[in-house]
């Protein structure tokens, strides 16, 4: 979910990244007819149709009380200046805690999420060792720079199988640590407002 507030953990992982500055908060505007998540072509086709620039940096999303974590990403500076994140998401959200990083360039292959722990609860760590041995499979090789749906050997897919199952499993131990989310807390939209008056009471 989009983070409720700039926590001592974000400010810790904005000092990972090597990063000055603080994130702050974009609006999601994302277009229509474009695949989910795949900001790179989106902005760059976004800035060839209606002017403006890229923004390149890291989207910070929270699993309260377990992680944090930082995906490479980039948003859309408008020629009127607002700066919008137009990529769709997998889930509705309404805005991105974002942190620019002018050092970053994008160079036609994924970027690792940075990941770092709150809890200590050791499904939580299993579960980042997981995810980054889950980018190194999916980036092995040839498949840097590949895009879209991949063909797997019988042998790879039976260690990706194993990968997933380790994620999957680890998954359903955290779900049991994730704490409840009441009327008056942060809506996981990432709207700013209430689940009371944003996305309705969730249990």
């Amino acid at each position: 979910m989009t983070p409720a507030e700039i926590s001592p953990a974000i400010c810790a992982l904005s000092r990972e990244l090597g990063v000055d500055g603080q994130p702050h908060y974009v609006d999601v505007r994302p277009v229509s007819g474009v695949e989910r998540n795949d900001c790179f072509p989106i902005v760059e086709s976004q800035i060839q149709e209606h002017g403006g620039i890229s923004i390149l940096g890291w989207s910070i999303w929270e699993w309260p009380t377990l992680f944090v974590e930082a995906e490479f990403h980039a948003v859309w500076k408008a020629p009127d200046q607002t700066l919008l994140d137009i990529a769709p998401k997998n889930a509705p959200t309404q805005r991105i805690l974002f942190l620019p990083d002018p050092s970053k360039r994008y160079e036609g292959r994924q970027v690792n999420n940075v990941r770092k722990l709150i809890s200590k609860h050791p499904a939580v760590a299993e579960f980042l060792n997981a995810s980054d041995d889950e980018y190194e499979f999916m980036n092995r090789g040839e498949r840097e720079y590949q895009h879209g749906a991949i063909k797997l050997l019988d042998s790879e897919a039976k260690e990706f199988a194993r990968i997933q199952q380790r994620k999957a499993a680890c998954f359903i131990e955290m779900l049991k640590l994730k704490p409840g989310i009441g009327p008056y807390d942060p809506c996981l939209c990432g709207s700013g407002k209430k689940v009371k008056w944003c996305h309705g009471v969730i249990r």
